[in-house]
């Protein structure tokens, strides 16, 4: 009689915890497309291409508690991005600049390649936040095999909430800024005329 009770609760505890439902993850992606800085097909022998380490190869929100420890990175357990962050950057950046893919299309001339360094909120203090995005632009000319120029990025912005809602909204703004940093620095190379066989009119970002 005691084996068979013994027998009973144990199954009960298993139906328990089997049972357990747990809410689904919050997606996130960048929300609409975003706004072209260019008219027409200005830029449209570029194409752009992200390079990222792989641990940034999963859809983790992550983030760093500067103030703790700032070698650890997290990822929050309960919000996940629609995607890969360098996959998210990238369709972002193309989106504004009217970019196309590092595909091989025949049609591109240059290639923009950005090594993406660091894309994560940080907490400099348990209630302050800030999206961080660090990485090194290289502008390739496919047809002659060189280095037009190369430039190193850096953007944050403040998140208003220290959770990761305020990390993603800070880091899409982050991400929009990166875009327009990277229009002004095509704009200025082709003004110094360092993009003949880029692109053939320039126009300033907005």
């Amino acid at each position: 009689m005691i084996e068979r009770s013994v027998l009973l609760a144990a199954c009960l505890l298993g139906a328990c915890a089997g049972g357990t439902r747990y809410p689904p993850p919050v997606v996130y992606d960048f929300g609409m497309p975003a706004q072209r800085l260019t008219e027409g097909g200005h830029w449209s022998t570029l194409a752009l291409e992200i390079k990222a380490p792989r641990w940034f190869d999963s859809p983790a929100i992550e983030y760093r508690l500067l103030y703790d420890n700032p070698l650890l990175l997290h990822g929050y357990a309960g919000s996940r991005w629609a995607g890969a962050p360098a996959q998210l950057l990238a369709q972002r950046l193309r989106q504004q600049l009217a970019l196309v893919g590092g595909g091989g299309q025949s049609s591109v001339s240059c290639l923009i390649r950005f090594e993406l360094q660091e894309f994560s909120q940080v907490f400099d203090t348990p209630q302050r936040s800030r999206s961080l995005l660090q990485g090194q632009a290289s502008l390739l000319d496919m047809a002659q095999s060189r280095r037009v120029d190369e430039r190193r990025f850096a953007v944050e912005q403040p998140a208003d909430s220290a959770d990761a809602r305020g990390g993603v909204h800070a880091l899409v703004l982050a991400s929009d800024q990166l875009g327009r940093q990277l229009a002004a620095w095509l704009n200025d190379l082709e003004k110094r005329g360092r993009l003949k066989g880029c692109r053939s009119t320039a126009v300033d970002s907005q």
